[in-house]
């Protein structure tokens, strides 16, 4: 990932941000000072370089917000992300059909759940096929193997009670593939129209107001009148997207996942029909943009394993 016009300097950060690929700011800052005559005033260039000449093979340092944390991350991202396999290149051609059905099955969780249990997970496992439609075989050991692999490789986070989420690598690198297969699905923030799997939402089933938690905590701290930045309903912050780390996975059996396949495999010259599977998803409630079932904190059955 040589480029030309690139100091000792840059080449040693870059090194460093290669072997982390997603760090937040505090440690690119404090990775920055090691490498160089450290001059506050000279990060934002610093990093402006390192994007220039990383442009021609299709890299670049992205900034965001985490949505857990709610703290500023630098990602060293792919910016080809239209197809998983440009991003993903560490994996076989079954590891990465199991990331697809993965993603495929976090985004299309009911209630704009965004996660899935370990059960939900391992169940995907078995459900694999090639480009012709042939079974792919992954047994269930390698597949938790694989989970933990695609956590580490921070893909995906796992956590605390054992669900699995898009993580900020997944949403940065693959933001472009996400939002054109996913489009009914994937939301914006409407304060910082970054992607949105962790947060909040207008308690008024037409309004698609959506924000991060870190984004409604700044927006609503200096108001004494908490009212939707859309509709100007009451923001109660209980209409939730995705789960906080404590709440528990979700593990209530869907009766009947509809997934939206079509666009993701259209893009790898597969056949786009919209299949029925079951699987074991947070509670049913209406589907795609209409998707606005009141989950709040902490009242979703635990059956799963953590």
């Amino acid at each position: 990932m040589a480029a030309s016009g690139f100091t000792d300097t840059h080449r040693l950060f870059l090194q460093a941000a290669i072997s982390r690929r997603h760090m937040d700011e505090v440690t690119a800052r404090d990775l920055y000072q090691r490498v160089s005559e450290y001059d506050a005033g000279e990060y934002e260039e610093f990093i402006g370089k390192l994007n220039e000449g990383l442009n021609s093979v299709e890299f670049e340092f992205r900034r965001a917000i985490d949505e857990v944390t709610g703290q500023p991350v630098l990602s060293l991202t792919n910016t080809n992300g239209q197809k998983i396999a440009q991003v993903a290149t560490s994996y076989n051609p079954t590891e990465l059909e199991f990331f697809k059905h993965l993603v495929d099955a976090i985004v299309n969780a009911d209630d704009e759940a965004f996660c899935i249990g370990s059960k939900a997970a391992l169940i995907e496992s078995s459900n694999l096929k090639n480009k012709d439609n042939k079974p792919l075989t992954l047994s269930k050991k390698d597949a938790e193997s694989l989970l933990s692999r695609f956590v580490a490789d921070q893909w995906f986070l796992r956590s605390s009670a054992g669900a699995y989420s898009l993580s900020m690598r997944t949403l940065l690198e693959l933001q472009t593939y996400l939002k054109e297969t996913y489009p009914d699905q994937i939301q914006e923030c409407t304060l910082c129209m970054d992607i949105i799997t962790k947060g909040q939402r207008c308690q008024v089933s037409a309004c698609a107001a959506r924000l991060h938690h870190h984004c409604a905590q700044r927006y609503f701290q200096n108001r004494t009148n908490k009212a939707c930045p859309t509709c100007q309903s009451q923001w109660t912050g209980a209409m939730l997207i995705g789960l906080r780390d404590q709440d528990p996975a979700p593990s209530s059996l869907s009766s009947r996942r509809r997934r939206r396949t079509g666009a993701s495999r259209d893009q790898d010259g597969e056949d786009g029909n919209m299949v029925d599977d079951a699987g074991d998803h947070a509670e049913a409630g209406p589907s795609s943009a209409g998707r606005r079932v009141k989950r709040e904190p902490g009242l979703v059955d635990n059956a799963d394993d953590a």
